[in-house]
């Protein structure tokens, strides 16, 4: 950001303002609104074409965009279903280049529905189509997969402060990845209190318009949706929502804290609690993010915001079933031994599978296959990518069949290492 001089800055503040309130009184929103591909506001060139791993359920895939006006901004919600395609359709191409199998705006396939609901919530940054491969397969399984293009997709930002991006260096190569991001994005994340100004919001907004375009006669998905059946399922900053939201984590305010996670302010923001802000301290209590309609959840490398010392004592209030995907490495992957504190204090039955060589962006085909970043992967991690993928779909599949669809034949591909890169697969509490 450059510098300004104050009266520049206060006009501009003043036009800001006017048009930020023009637009919440505005019937409709603008639908360029966060669009293209990029990580955040870095606009990245995609892929030319890439195919991604092929789904393994029965039914063709459709894909459709929906955007409504929601807080004076355009929220586009990514559907993936099971479909009837015409003969000759040609496949859906994702903003980030990516080929698969959905095919754009194909008829919706009745036969086997109503189908249960997955949410998903994709990582700081990314855009909803950004997981073809993952929210494809679900919906050739029977599902209708809802993804939300949050408003960090192309708006979050890297900091320019050259203490926190030094900062973020030491703690990525130490293998503090979860610091490091919050570091890297330090100025976004103080802005939007961690997020919790505008995630919890567009995620029930998105929910919500899932399950009303059940009961819609006008819209394609009217009388498909089992709205009794939901999970979720979310990546990176959409898993650590997913937990919340969808597990009922609490956030905790009710304990000491040092003067520096009280400090909102403080220069080193991996430091400080979500207490600190209003959007937590306006909230009704440390539930009040919970969403009971979710019946089980899929964090897929999900970091978290909340004290460690307080990790154990939140995840012990998660009770509904929950599935753990992440990748090795140590780099490059969200830090693995949070994402295991919270797998071993769950209440409810918990799922972990570990996937050998495998970094943070793989889920993300978009960004795992896209030919800027994956030129700093390493070997191994690019390496094999279809195989890997495969163990994503196999449990993710098992499991929201086994606790969403209730379908006991489930059980032993849960319980049942299915490739070479399963590094490692445990689980606690299962029925």
């Amino acid at each position: 950001m450059g510098l300004y001089l104050k009266p520049v800055i206060y006009l501009l503040t003043i036009v800001t303002l006017f048009f930020l309130t023009a637009a919440a009184l505005m019937p409709s929103c603008d639908p360029t609104f966060n669009t293209g591909f990029g990580l955040g506001a870095h606009t990245l060139p995609p892929a030319s074409n890439v195919s991604t791993a092929e789904p393994t359920g029965p039914y063709e895939v459709g894909v459709r965009f929906e955007t409504y006006c929601f807080e004076g901004r355009g929220v586009t919600l990514n559907y993936w279903y099971p479909a009837l395609p015409k003969v000759g359709s040609s496949p859906y191409v994702s903003a980030g280049g990516i080929v698969g199998k959905a095919v754009k705006d194909a008829s919706v396939d009745s036969s086997g529905g109503p189908y249960p609901l997955i949410l998903f919530s994709p990582g700081l940054a990314a855009v909803d189509d950004g997981y073809y491969f993952y929210t494809q397969n679900l919906a050739s399984n029977g599902y209708i997969v809802v993804s939300i293009q949050h408003f960090d997709a192309r708006n979050a930002n890297v900091t320019s402060q050259k203490f926190a991006l030094a900062l973020a260096a030491i703690d990525a190569a130490a293998g503090n990845t979860i610091d490091a991001v919050i570091e890297e994005y330090t100025d976004f994340f103080r802005e939007t209190q961690f997020a919790l100004t505008y995630r919890p919001q567009e995620i029930e907004f998105a929910l919500d318009q899932a399950i009303q375009s059940a009961g819609n006669e006008s819209s394609p998905f009217f009388g498909i949706i089992n709205t009794n059946n939901i999970g979720m399922s979310g990546h990176s900053l959409g898993g650590f929502y997913t937990n919340i939201i969808g597990g009922g984590m609490p956030i905790y305010c009710d304990y000491l804290m040092t003067p520096i996670q009280q400090n909102p302010d403080s220069p080193v923001l991996s430091e400080v609690s979500p207490c600190a802000f209003p959007a937590r301290q306006n909230l009704s209590g440390p539930f009040a993010l919970h969403d009971s309609r979710i019946k089980a959840i899929i964090p897929l490398a999900a970091p978290t915001f909340l004290t460690r010392s307080q990790l154990a004592r939140s995840a012990a209030q998660v009770k509904v079933p929950m599935m753990t995907i992440t990748g090795d490495n140590r780099t490059s992957e969200t830090t693995s031994w949070v994402q295991r504190d919270i797998y071993m204090n769950v209440a409810g039955p918990s799922y972990w599978v570990k996937i050998k060589d495998t970094n943070h962006y793989l889920v993300a085909d978009s960004y795992g296959l896209n030919p800027v970043l994956s030129a700093n992967m390493s070997p191994e991690d690019r390496a094999n990518f279809f195989d890997k993928a495969a163990v994503y779909m196999v449990y993710s599949t098992a499991f929201f069949d086994y606790y969403v669809k209730g379908n006991e034949t489930a059980y032993t591909a849960l319980h049942t290492i299915s490739s070479s890169y399963v590094k490692e697969l445990s689980s606690r509490n299962y029925n």
